[in-house]
């Protein structure tokens, strides 16, 4: 049994060392714990929220409590058509998702000035499924909101470490 414990100890010891995370956790440094959004939607909130749900990272109500401001300046989701059938039915989407922000400080001083992140997704449509179809649009828009949360963390993490 001690043996076990101690092949489970050495084990977690290695693959911390090794900078092995779980999925979903967030790595901004210890005195980051208040986050403020402006001017963000609704729907790129919610996915902030979900992100650190399991860390020690909270969303706040005003930039003032804030140890770092994500300041949105423009967010688009745009689809088009790539393709049509031979009946003029849509048979392929692209889904594109552009966010640009800056990083402040909570004293309004610029951590990283217009940064931007795009998200380009296409699917097939499938002309059989209508219900399937729409969400997987849902799935895939989803997975866009959570891409461009963990880009900007990322850049938060490497701007606030230097």
């Amino acid at each position: 049994m001690r043996l076990k414990i101690a092949l489970l100890i050495l084990l977690t010891l290695a693959l911390s060392a090794c900078g092995y995370r779980l999925q979903g956790t967030v790595d901004l440094p210890d005195n980051i714990n208040k986050v403020y959004l402006q001017g963000a939607s609704g729907n790129l909130r919610d996915h902030f929220t979900r992100t650190l749900r399991s860390s020690p990272v909270r969303i706040v109500e005003s930039a003032g409590q804030a140890e770092l401001v994500i300041n949105t300046l423009n967010e688009r989701l745009d689809r088009r058509v790539l393709s049509l059938s031979s009946i003029g039915k849509a048979n392929e989407f692209e889904l594109n998702y552009k966010l640009e922000y800056e990083l402040l400080d909570n004293q309004g001083a610029v951590l990283a000035r217009n940064q931007s992140v795009e998200i380009i997704r296409e699917y097939y449509n499938d002309q059989e499924a209508v219900i399937a179809q729409a969400n997987e649009e849902q799935v895939i828009i989803n997975e866009m909101y959570k891409q461009a949360v963990r880009s900007i963390l990322d850049l938060a993490r490497t701007q606030l470490h230097n």
